[in-house]
């Protein structure tokens, strides 16, 4: 069985092309810079990437790669969906984001997953929170790294329960190897921390989060356009924090220790590894 794994250059799809290696299943790793190439907005490309699998790893196009924009990319994963159906696809693990349940139809990611789940293809459902690796190569680090080690976020003392994307790629595989057809997992960390606390526990560490500073929607506004970060990216992550701020991402579930048989990895576990903190 070959699985292909999209974005599979991304912080998870690079963690679940190690994950599935590491377990010895042939992988077909696929993003816009890979072998197999593929690029959401040239369907042509599609019958190359989908040919002769069964099993897919699917996530959402998010707007950190590059920072672009990325509106409308989710009816191209629909398509992409629907071809993958044509090609004889049995089975498939899809990654969008906590809370996504909640959404409305028309939200981009929400209506990729009723589309997999209506499509008579085996399914699951990973919606992770935010990373612990957007501290070291995502969108935190790449904040603070441009203001002087400070993290400056419209966040006031909303909590976050962060879940280690190494976590998210054992729960991904585990899923595509095994039996979860029908299973939506919410996956986090195993605490909720306020960005201030996050801000202390890594300024002990070699990443570029030093101190944590609340500011106002114009003021992050301001700065992350000033990084020449896209408009609509930035308007994304705007409404994003504004979801944080109601508390939404302070849950903390079981779920990734209910299929690794493990606690999930806490902050101060990552901020001891040194491949993230040398």
């Amino acid at each position: 069985m070959t699985v292909l794994v999209t974005g599979a250059s991304g912080k998870v799809g690079s963690r679940v092309v190690a994950e599935l290696t590491g377990r010895d299943i042939p992988v077909r790793a696929a993003s816009r810079r890979s072998q197999f190439r593929l690029d959401w907005t040239e369907p042509a490309g599609w019958d190359r990437v989908l040919d002769g699998v069964r099993c897919a790893f699917l996530v959402v196009p998010g707007g950190d790669d590059g920072h672009r924009n990325v509106s409308g990319l989710g009816r191209q994963v629909i398509r992409f969906l629907d071809q993958a159906a044509k090609h004889g696809m049995e089975s498939v693990v899809l990654m969008t984001a906590l809370g996504m349940q909640y959404a409305p139809e028309q939200v981009e990611q929400r209506a990729v997953e009723l589309c997999l789940q209506n499509s008579g293809m085996r399914w699951t459902i990973l919606r992770p929170n935010w990373f612990h690796q957007n501290l070291s190569e995502g969108v935190m680090h790449e904040l603070a790294t441009a203001n002087d080690g400070v993290l400056a976020l419209p966040l006031e003392e909303a909590t976050c329960s962060l879940v280690d994307a190494r976590d998210i790629a054992a729960v991904a595989a585990t899923a595509l190897i095994g039996d979860h057809h029908g299973r939506e997992y919410d996956l986090t960390g195993p605490e909720a921390l306020t960005f201030e606390r996050i801000a202390q526990l890594t300024s002990a560490s070699s990443l570029a989060v030093r101190a944590y500073q609340p500011v106002t929607d114009g003021q992050f506004t301001a700065a992350a356009r000033a990084l020449g970060w896209d408009a609509a990216y930035v308007a994304q992550l705007s409404e994003l924090f504004a979801t944080i701020r109601t508390g939404a991402a302070a849950q903390l579930t079981a779920d990734v220790a209910q299929v690794l048989g493990r606690d999930p990895v806490s902050l101060h576990q990552f901020l001891q590894d040194p491949a993230h903190c040398p």
